[in-house]
């Protein structure tokens, strides 16, 4: 489907930019720091500190993401065709 088709190659092109693989290595380190701080004052700022883990993982993981849903999609299709 060709909307789809575009909705992967927009993002395809977005991680190919200088400022993404930028904006990449900066979400590293800063999960880097997150995960270093070894003993939370208490409970509210061990969650705290939990959810900005999963926000970096999320987003340091959306690249492989969006590339395997793409890759699947394909084969789905190619399955269908066949």
């Amino acid at each position: 489907e060709p909307e789809v088709e575009q909705y992967y190659n927009t993002y395809f092109d977005l991680f190919q930019t200088e400022g993404w693989k930028q904006f990449m290595a900066d979400s590293k380190s800063a999960a880097e720091s997150v995960n270093n701080i070894l003993t939370p004052q208490d409970a509210k700022e061990l969650h705290l500190l939990q959810g900005q883990l999963q926000v970096f993982q999320r987003l340091l993981m959306w690249e492989d993401s969006i590339s395997l849903t793409y890759e699947s999609l394909q084969e789905e299709e190619s399955q269908e065709e066949d």
